[in-house]
């Protein structure tokens, strides 16, 4: 039989046989402006017309193509109400253009109904693997044909109804669903604002209680505080008071040598006065929120050498400091640079202070993944094991702190240094061993 590829025609409705049944509602037209729309593919050119004028005679109207190709092109442009398709065809068979046509993203697919002279089973079979609704063989029963087309067309018209009503119900359900989250939520601020409520009034009363509390250990901070300062100022005074005196009775008989010294004490004590106002100002600053919290990128390497360098410079140091770093320093490191030299200023003036003249004292900068590590370590008189748990709490000075002459102090130092290393989110640990010396460990993450 000849065969007309490539042969690519489209009918409209003329006139309807008084005979033609009435045709399914399709693709969300009304009934008298658009009939349904039927793509009808099959290479031999007899069969093609055949189906097309049978088609146009029952009142559709038809679109047609030779191979699978030309199908797909016209199926994407045309969005057909249902496929007749022929199973071997060039180019492209209907197996093939079936599988295809499911596979594209139109909104819905159309029903396919397989024309073929294979009636095997494996045939059969792979039509429906393809995705065909249905097939008809070869040669066509017309009746049939026309029974198969209207049954599909009403199967897919159903299918679309029952969509949209399911999308109509989910609608429905989501403002209902809506409603019930909002008369939900309306009961839950009312329970919030009763708990609000019930809470205030706890929370009344606890902060009553905290208030009285806060005051008392207010009381205690002045008091201690009071007793320290006054203490703490008692003596360089009383040595200022003297040396001045001295100078003033014997500055015209004493060589310069003598009167150095004596100028030395009075600078010394008044240096030992002034840490001791600023010890007691920056510790109720971090204590009162007052105190400006400032991170920022810095390259910790160059910043504790630079420390390092001012008291290795400094006349009264007779000590050794050995500075090393470990690791590769990141790009995540912010410290706040006026804390992070509070820091280390104390921790390496309490090794020296603790350690024998000549002393070695070991600080170590150790950049791990997720932290900065400060470890400074001396070979000093240690620390005393009972006095650990209490060394950084305000005002308290270890027990053998005294032993070394020369070393006096608030109390206050540690305090500090703890409280800027937790503005930084880190921590800090003690190790130490009477008569062997002592280690501090700080730890600072690094920012995510």
């Amino acid at each position: 039989m000849h065969q007309a590829r490539g042969y690519i025609r489209s009918y409209s409705l003329r006139s309807q046989p008084p005979h033609a049944a009435k045709l399914p509602f399709m693709n969300n037209t009304s009934i008298e402006s658009k009939p349904p729309l039927i793509l009808i593919v099959d290479d031999e050119e007899l069969v093609l017309r055949a189906i097309c004028m049978m088609m146009e005679q029952s009142g559709y109207r038809v679109k047609q193509a030779t191979n699978g190709e030309q199908a797909l092109a016209i199926y994407t442009k045309e969005q057909p109400d249902i496929v007749l398709l022929d199973a071997r065809m060039p180019v492209m068979d209907g197996f093939t253009c079936c599988a295809q046509l499911q596979s594209l993203p139109e909104a819905h697919h159309a029903p396919v109904l397989m024309i073929t002279g294979l009636d095997d089973k494996k045939s059969v079979n792979r039509a429906f693997e393809a995705g065909a609704a249905d097939y008809i063989t070869k040669p066509i029963h017309w009746a049939v044909l026309l029974q198969r087309v209207r049954r599909l067309l009403e199967q897919s018209q159903l299918y679309r109804q029952l969509q949209q009503a399911n999308q109509t119900l989910e609608i429905r359900v989501a403002e209902r669903t809506a409603e019930l989250e909002q008369t939900i939520k309306q009961l839950e601020i009312e329970i919030a604002e009763r708990q609000r409520a019930e809470t205030a009034l706890k929370q009344a009363d606890v902060d009553v209680r905290q208030a009285l509390k806060t005051e008392k250990e207010l009381n205690l901070l002045k008091f201690n505080l009071i007793n320290t300062v006054s203490h703490e100022f008692r003596t360089p005074l009383t040595i200022i008071e003297t040396s001045t005196s001295l100078l003033e009775r014997q500055y015209l008989k004493w060589d310069e040598h003598k009167r150095a010294k004596y100028f030395d004490k009075i600078h010394n004590n008044i240096n030992r006065i002034v840490q001791v106002l600023e010890n007691t100002l920056t510790i109720n600053k971090i204590e009162s929120g007052g105190f400006e919290f400032n991170p920022a990128p810095m390259n910790l390497t160059n910043f504790c050498k630079e420390v390092v360098s001012q008291w290795e410079l400094a006349e009264t140091n007779q000590h050794l400091i050995t500075f090393a770093t470990e690791g590769e320093p990141n790009s995540r490191t912010c410290v706040d640079a006026n804390l992070f030299r509070i820091i280390l200023t104390h921790l390496i003036s309490n090794a020296i202070r603790y350690s024998p003249q000549g002393g070695n004292i070991l600080f170590k900068l150790l950049y791990e993944q997720n932290a900065v590590i400060i470890r400074i370590q001396d070979e000093g008189i240690g620390i005393p094991a009972a006095d650990i748990r209490q060394l950084f709490n305000k005002f308290y000075r270890a027990s053998n702190a005294n032993d070394i002459p020369g070393t006096p102090g608030a109390g206050l130092g540690l305090t500090i240094v703890k409280k800027a290393v937790e503005l930084h989110g880190g921590n800090i640990t003690v190790e130490s061993e009477i008569g062997k010396g002592t280690k501090f460990t700080v730890s600072i993450p690094l920012i995510a």
